[in-house]
Formats: structure tokens, C-alpha cells, sequence
């Protein structure tokens, strides 16, 4: 593969063809936002191997004619999905397209949530500048050049969600937002949400489907916070494992705010989310976990970065990563401390568990430091499950697998934890659970 391989002409015919067919549809601020980042699509490169943050996934990537053209609307679809049980506002895409008979949004003046298509003027112009202000810093790292998949996003972009939390609001319900994708095409999704001063949220964002083909699966998440708001954030990928998904969620926070994001994601043929948060004003905090499971020859690959550019400002980054048969996870968590942001306090912590000698973690913490009075901390670790401590449990009458199950989830248990909701943390136990016991079966 090429340093300079484009995205095949395709991709950019299929993306023409998507406003051609949907004009009469779609919201014509919609349209041409398609149309206004296409050019954008036909200037992107595929990243390659020799491309550094893409070095271990690029040769999963599968950009193939089947892949190219867009996702067709499907009804009347059964959505067989073990997180669909919580108790609060639901939003569900199916192949890109809002599901309203399958959504559950507010009957009151409580919050806003709406689908792309039904935004008005100023809601809308809010969703295209904060594509725009990403794509027109070159140096940016939420950038085409540094992340083509968000003009894929964009260009095939069939409807959103849109949410705004009202100032000094506290919502009580998790807001759910769920895409599903079935067939053979691509799928983009994309949430929008901004929580004015004072407001406080959850925000669960879970993505999964089924395919006997080839798919693939772009999501865009812009989050903003303002002063004094806070927003927990869940991410659950639990996609089928055929099924490509490249993701970026990217927050921005301003004086005071609290963000705390809790991304659970299992391994597929290819796997990838970035993580992107930028402190802004004095007294923002943010704390990212991350529990990551690979077995077979699925691969992960997670790509964090914290950005403070305002003084006295508090990071905590927490990963923890599972890997089994042949699988690979990649790590790159990336700390970026301005000049002016002095009196920062900032740490990441990555732990890595191998299951298997032919299973593979690359990690790579990174702290680029700029200012002088600060503290900060990184640190990483890659090891096997403790013979002793399995000796141990096995001369207690506990069976080998169950042993090595019971130490695996114990690994992750501190993270899952401290998941803000129940139900998902419940269920998150029980599918983790699953997947470690297999592993250690097919042993």
C-alpha cells in the first residue's frame, strides 16, 4: 500500500449519489453539509503503515466497492441487543436513519433531542461549526489529514442527534443513543451534545449490528461542556466482530466543568476509537477509563489525548486491556500540557493482561510538557496472570479456567465499576464473564 493511496474515487461517487437520492428528504442544511465536505473526502489519503497513529491499523483496513456505497433505511427491524433495557430517553438509528417509533425522546421542556433533519437554523449552524473549526486546522489532530474517517462521516451522513442540556438542569434519566447497522455498505453516526452552565447528564452511546458481508461503521461524537456542567460518558461497542467500526469522540470543556468517561469495547476485524479532550479554562477536571477485550485475531486500537491549554486544570487516565489467542490491542494515550497551563495535575496509568503467548499489546504513553509547574505521571505495564495466585486458588478446589477467570475479571473489576449506571454495569459483568471463559475453554 502507497504513502499516497487516496480514497478510492468510489467513496466519493457514493457520497454524491447519497445527496442526490435523499435532497428530498434530508434537511437542506444537511445536504449541503454532505456536499460542503466532499472535497474535503476527495483531498483525504488512506493512512498507511507508514502513517504513525494509524501504523497498526491500516492493514486491517478494507475500503473495498461493496464497503463504499451507503447503507440503505431498513423497517421493521428486531434490535437484539443486550443494553436496551435502561430506564430513560432513548434515540435509535438503524443503518444511519432515526428510528422514531423505536425512541423514546422527552415530552417536556426538560432537555432537547432532536434528529439532524429537524434542527433549526442556529442548532444546525452549531453541529456544521464544529465540523468546520476540526477541518480547517491543518495541525490539527481531529483533522482529515490526521483522521480521513471524519469526512467519510461526514459526506455520508444521512441523519444525527442533537442534544442540548438547558443551563442548571440535572437529568436524572441516562440519555441513550443507540445505532444499529445491518448489510453491506457504510454507515456513519454522529451525536451532537452541549450541556450549558450549571447542567449535569449521562450520556450513553452504544453501538451494534449484524452482517454476513462487508461493513463498516464511522461515528462522530462532539461534546461541549460549559462552566460548571457535567456530563458522564459511556461507550459500549459490542458490535459482531465482522463488522468495522472507526471512531472519534471529541470534548471540549470549559471553567469548572467535570467530564468522566467510562468506554467499553470488545475487538472486531477492525476497531479504533479516539479519545480527544481539551481544557480550556481554569478549573476543568476530566477522568478517562477504558476496559478493552480482544480474543481470536480481532484487534483494538485505542488513541487518547488530553489537551490542557488552560492553568489549573486536573486529567486521570485509566486503561486496562485484555488479550487473547492472536488478538492486538494498541494503546496510545497522549498527555499535552500549553505553556500557559501552569499548575496542572495530570496522570495515565495503562495496564495490559496477555492471555496467550500469540497475543500481542503495543502501548505508548506519551507526556508533551510545555509549562513548568505541574505534576504530572504516566506509567504501563504488560504482563501474565500470576502463577502463585492461580496455584492458590486452584488448591482451594476451584477448577483451572474458573481460576484464571476469576483473576482475569478481577483485573477489570476496579474500572467497571465505576460505571455511573447499574443496569449497564450488570451487564457489562455478565458479557466480559463470557468472553474470558471462553477464552480460557478454547485453550
Amino acid at each position: 500500500m502507497s504513502a499516497t493511496l487516496s480514497f478510492p474515487n468510489v467513496f466519493v461517487d457514493a457520497s454524491k449519489a447519497l445527496n442526490h437520492d435523499e435532497a428530498r428528504i434530508s434537511a437542506p442544511w444537511l445536504v449541503a453539509f454532505r456536499e460542503s465536505q466532499q472535497h474535503q473526502l476527495e483531498q483525504c489519503l488512506l493512512p498507511t503503515r507508514k502513517t504513525e497513529d494509524w501504523r497498526y491499523s491500516s492493514r486491517h483496513l478494507k475500503m473495498s466497492d461493496a464497503i463504499a456505497k451507503p447503507l440503505v433505511a431498513k423497517a421493521n427491524v428486531t434490535l437484539n441487543n443486550e443494553f436496551v433495557d435502561l430506564d430513560g430517553y432513548l434515540v435509535v438509528f438503524v443503518n444511519g436513519h432515526f428510528a422514531a417509533d423505536k425512541s423514546r425522546l422527552p415530552q417536556d421542556a426538560e432537555l432537547t433531542i432532536k434528529a439532524f433533519a429537524n434542527l433549526s437554523n442556529e442548532e444546525a449552524e452549531q453541529v456544521v461549526a464544529s465540523s468546520m473549526s476540526a477541518a480547517e486546522a491543518k495541525h490539527s489532530p481531529i483533522s482529515p489529514a490526521a483522521f480521513p474517517f471524519t469526512a467519510i462521516n461526514a459526506a455520508y451522513l444521512s441523519d444525527g442527534v442533537y442534544i442540548s442540556v438547558p443551563k442548571n438542569v440535572k437529568v436524572n434519566k441516562p440519555i441513550q443513543v443507540q445505532f444499529h447497522s445491518e448489510g453491506e455498505g457504510t454507515a456513519s453516526a454522529r451525536v451532537f451534545l452541549v450541556a450549558e452552565q450549571g447542567a449535569e447528564a449521562t450520556l450513553v452511546e452504544e453501538f451494534s449490528g449484524s452482517t454476513e458481508t462487508e461493513l463498516l461503521t464511522t461515528s462522530v461524537t462532539d461534546i461541549y461542556l460549559k462552566e460548571q456542567s457535567q456530563i458522564h460518558y459511556v461507550r459500549l461497542n459490542t458490535e459482531q466482530q465482522q463488522i468495522s467500526h472507526v471512531g472519534i469522540t471529541k470534548v471540549t470543556q470549559h471553567r469548572n466543568s467535570r467530564f468522566s468517561s467510562h468506554c467499553i469495547g470488545l475487538g472486531g476485524a477492525l476497531r479504533r476509537h479516539d479519545l480527544k479532550v481539551k481544557l480550556i479554562e481554569p478549573g476543568a477536571e476530566c477522568s478517562l477509563d477504558g476496559v478493552c477485550v480482544t480474543l481470536e485475531k480481532q484487534h483494538y486500537d485505542n488513541h487518547t489525548e488530553i489537551e490542557h491549554v488552560s492553568a489549573h486544570c486536573q486529567s486521570e487516565e485509566n486503561y486496562r486491556c485484555i488479550a487473547g489467542d492472536q488478538s492486538h490491542i494498541v494503546f496510545n494515550g497522549r498527555i499535552m500540557i500549553h505553556r500557559d497551563a501552569q499548575k496542572t495535575s495530570g496522570a495515565m496509568s495503562n495496564k495490559n493482561l496477555l492471555l496467550s503467548s500469540n497475543a500481542e499489546i503495543d502501548t505508548k504513553p506519551e507526556l508533551e510538557i510545555y509549562a513548568d509547574d505541574v505534576k504530572c505521571a504516566h506509567g504501563t505495564t504488560i504482563g501474565q496472570l500470576d502463577e502463585e495466585e492461580l496455584y492458590y486458588l486452584v488448591t482451594r478446589g476451584i477448577s483451572p479456567d474458573n481460576a484464571a477467570t476469576m483473576l482475569t475479571l478481577g483485573f477489570v473489576n476496579e474500572l467497571v465499576q465505576k460505571i455511573p449506571n447499574d443496569t449497564i454495569r450488570e451487564k457489562v459483568e455478565k458479557r466480559l464473564e463470557s468472553l474470558i471463559q471462553s477464552a480460557f475453554i478454547e485453550v
